[in-house]
């Protein structure tokens, strides 16, 4: 079940931020992950069917507020981002979906709680699209494409790569925030 509200989300302990594959620097602001005003947030549980109407619905939104190219970037990553997250996210916790803008950044921020192993590999992943993102993307579509072992993870490389946006990591303790990013 997912429900509406504004609420701040905690500080960080750690941070990673991977810049979009045009070159943009790696940090977007002065503490690396976007803030601002909250625009929308849905909460709901890991596992449960809110993918595709909630999608649905981040893009309406976005749509009607922000300029066409700009919402279907955000749009991308606001699929990618949710689908890890009730897919990978702790059944134990919320899901954490947020459409945010500032005067120069707008963004969409995702939280959920993980095991350290997933965080591990996710930071691992996000390092290699940090590294060059064009490359990461490329092998996890081939990986996608035959089935490759271990499981391809072509939707965090689709955000950076296709949509150009701008992965902000940060970690504190168990629960996880990706944002994804760019200018306005």
């Amino acid at each position: 079940m997912s429900s509406f509200e504004r609420k701040p989300l905690p500080s960080s302990s750690s941070r990673l931020a991977v810049p979009t594959s045009s070159g943009g620097g790696s940090r977007t602001n002065d503490g690396g992950a976007l803030s601002g005003r909250v625009l929308v947030r849905v909460i709901c549980t890991a596992g449960s069917g809110a993918l595709d109407y909630t999608h649905a619905f981040i893009t309406a939104y976005a749509t009607d507020h922000l300029r066409g190219a700009l919402a279907q970037r955000l749009s991308v990553g606001a699929y990618e981002l949710f689908s890890n997250a009730l897919n990978f996210g702790s059944v134990s916790s919320d899901i954490v979906l947020e459409l945010i803008e500032s005067d120069t950044w707008v963004g969409v921020r995702v939280s959920n709680d993980a095991i350290s192993a997933r965080i591990a590999m996710l930071s691992e992943h996000l390092s290699k699209l940090e590294t060059n993102a064009e490359q990461t993307y490329l092998e996890e579509f081939r990986r996608s494409v035959t089935g490759g072992i271990p499981r391809p993870m072509l939707g965090l490389a689709r955000v950076t790569h296709e949509a150009g946006l701008t992965l902000d990591l940060q970690v504190q303790d168990r629960r996880v925030s990706v944002t994804a990013q760019c200018r306005r």
